[in-house]
């Protein structure tokens, strides 16, 4: 399974584009603007830019910040090896239901194909599952859509 962090040669590529980006907009703004104007031109071009590329890395500090509650903190005689599986299994699907909801893309390249399997384990028909369809923006299908498929997988079991 491929990771869904972005690897280096991605994180290089898009500092190419937002660099050719900036600098096409100061050419674009150099032939276009009047002299007068030019500098605030630049600054509010160079703004925009920068807005757009730091938003994707704001996404990312918010996940990697994110404060996670401690499972079985504070409950006396659990929290052994066996809870801890289960706990990062747990985390897992989360995450994989979480991502499921924000990319349409994701849905339907991982989690969609495992949930067909699933029913398929379970001796449930795959036509027999209607797969949902994912909201505008590219966006997967809502977290309360995902919890009535899998509901529903876990009835006909």
């Amino acid at each position: 399974m491929a990771s869904p962090e972005p690897s280096r040669g991605t994180g290089v590529v898009a500092t190419l584009v937002v660099v050719a980006a900036l600098v096409a907009a100061i050419l674009l703004t150099e032939f276009f603007v009047a002299q007068a104007y030019r500098e605030t031109a630049v600054r509010l071009l160079a703004a925009l830019v920068l807005l757009v590329a730091v938003s994707p890395v704001r996404a990312i500090v918010r996940a990697s910040t994110e404060r996670r509650a401690a499972w079985g903190a504070g409950e006396p005689g659990e929290g052994g090896p066996e809870t801890r599986a289960q706990d990062s299994r747990f985390a897992r699907f989360h995450d994989e239901i979480r991502s499921s909801a924000r990319s349409q893309s994701y849905f339907e390249h991982l989690l969609w194909p495992r949930l067909v399997a699933l029913a398929r384990a379970a001796g449930v028909s795959a036509d027999a599952l209607e797969k949902p369809s994912g909201r505008r923006f590219g966006r997967g299908p809502s977290i309360a859509t995902l919890a009535r498929l899998i509901a529903s997988l876990e009835t006909r079991r």
